[in-house]
């Protein structure tokens, strides 16, 4: 695989990432590794993902046993679209990490590609990785909305809603979370004709904060009852 441009000077990368890459790539390769990575972060920041896939595919060349490059190229392949390519560089990232922190991205691409089982397993461990302290809230409430979108996509809207019902949503107030739960539940409440719990819903997302998402305009195509 032909070396792709490299800038002159090396993006700073973080210190644990140079050190997995400077620990997993061939002999020589370190610095334009460290260089493609730094590099590929930045295109994808700016939107330009050929250039992003292009550094981080060589970079994979080089260390493929790199667990941050499997992470980058798979969030990469996600963000293009490619959801067959996301979901090989993502399990690959899992197994080689342990980690269940990109299962918001993979149950995406498992509903993308038609695979609820899949989704409904991604949901159930980023849960449990959740209730131990190795996922943060907003990865566990991003799987199961999916979760529960693949679910009414199925034809099972009170199912959906009964996931969402039971999303670990933080006590102690009106968050973020919170908002993006009430949100996709209105959406699935108005696609099954249910209009006043939509309403509901999305009369509660709108206080989570100013022009939360675009539930103020949801709620007043809704109209009153």
């Amino acid at each position: 695989m032909t070396r792709p441009d490299l800038p002159a000077e090396r993006p700073e990368l973080p210190g644990s990432v140079y050190r997995e890459i400077k620990r997993t790539s061939q002999p020589g390769q370190v610095d334009d590794v460290a260089n493609a990575v730094g590099t590929a972060a930045e295109a994808m920041a700016e939107g330009d993902l050929p250039r992003a896939l292009e550094l981080l595919e060589w970079a994979k060349a080089k260390a493929p046993r790199s667990v941050a490059i499997r992470e980058g190229l798979g969030v990469a392949h996600y963000l293009d679209q490619d959801f067959e390519a996301a979901q090989r560089e993502l399990q690959a990232y899992r197994r080689m990490s342990g980690k269940a922190d990109q299962n918001h991205l993979l149950a995406d691409a498992a509903r993308a590609l038609g695979r609820p089982e899949r989704v409904g397993e991604l949901a159930e461990e980023v849960i449990a990785a959740h209730e131990k302290g190795q996922v943060p809230l907003d990865r566990v409430i991003e799987t199961i909305i999916v979760q529960a979108g693949m679910t009414a996509d199925q034809g099972k809207p009170d199912v959906a809603l009964a996931i969402l019902d039971r999303a670990p949503l933080p006590d102690g107030g009106v968050s973020i979370p919170h908002g993006r739960v009430w949100f996709a539940a209105g959406d699935i409440a108005e696609s099954m004709g249910d209009l006043e719990r939509a309403r509901e819903y999305f009369a509660a997302a709108v206080l989570v904060e100013d022009d939360f998402l675009d539930a103020e305009e949801r709620l007043e195509s809704l109209g009153e009852d």
